[in-house]
């Protein structure tokens, strides 16, 4: 009778050391398959090109979906001289061609993307030699803790850039959006946004390019803070959102 007892309690003991063994095992190689949706990191593919031109296409540095949408990019055979909206996942999320009725707009979003990210890879955007182009970036780099003046100054670096290799492109930098800090948890300062928006005037004025200001088309009355109506997390805009967005841009796109 005890040497019975005595061998359920070892099977037992088998069964659950078992089971332990084959979750590790199971938790060791989801944990390797993660990529984008999770924090580990994904080994690096040395297959791929670091470069192509100027565009730095740098693993360590970039996300694989700035990677992905940047060589699909400079693989798109799109006609010159259309209109170019540049900026992060604001402008990659909106659907510009049926939110305008217009075909000749090429979507250069990218989600996640800052200014020195739209700075590498400008000269895909030149490539297009578009009629006009439409710029709002800048709050990815407030997010990593940049200043309101190296923000500035890589702007500065972006609008020299087109000016030169481009003296007949149209420029338009249109405002950083608010956020509503009760909805989306961040530290990202509501005044570090303002200030950027100010200096972004300032240097549009001083490089004679048109500045938009959207700012104000989406705040709650007497706050810096993004209206409910039109958002759901608190940093990205819902469609009412981009119906207003859409309505600013009217006028500058006839």
């Amino acid at each position: 009778m005890k040497n019975k007892k005595l061998l359920i309690i070892i099977t037992i003991i088998f069964f659950i050391i078992l089971c332990l063994c084959m979750y590790l095992k199971l938790f060791s190689h989801s944990s390797k398959n993660v990529g984008v949706l999770g924090n580990t990191a994904v080994p690096e593919n040395k297959m791929l090109p670091k470069k192509v031109g100027d565009i730095s296409l740098d693993q360590k540095t970039y996300s694989d979906y700035y990677i992905q949408k940047v060589t699909m990019y400079i693989n798109s055979d799109n006609k010159q001289g259309q209109i170019v909206f540049l900026g992060d996942s604001l402008t990659d999320i909106g659907q510009w061609n049926e939110l305008l009725n217009n075909p000749y707009i090429l979507n250069r979003g990218i989600s996640g993307d800052n200014t020195s990210g739209a700075l590498n890879r400008l000269s895909e955007v030149i490539k297009l030699k578009p009629r006009k182009i439409f710029i709002m970036i800048g709050i990815n780099d407030i997010g990593k803790g940049l200043s309101t003046n190296e923000i500035t100054k890589n702007y500065s670096k972006i609008l020299g850039r087109i000016k030169k290799d481009l003296p007949n492109t149209i420029i338009y930098v249109e405002s950083v959006l608010p956020i509503n800090k009760d909805l989306f948890k961040t530290n990202t300062s509501e005044k570090q946004i303002i200030d950027l928006n100010i200096s972004l005037n300032k240097l549009c004025k001083s490089l004679s390019v048109q500045y938009i200001d959207l700012y104000h088309l989406f705040t709650l009355p007497n706050e810096n803070k993004l209206s409910y109506k039109y958002t759901v997390s608190g940093l990205h805009i819902n469609g009412d959102g981009y119906r207003v967005w859409r309505d600013a841009l009217k006028p500058y796109l006839q």
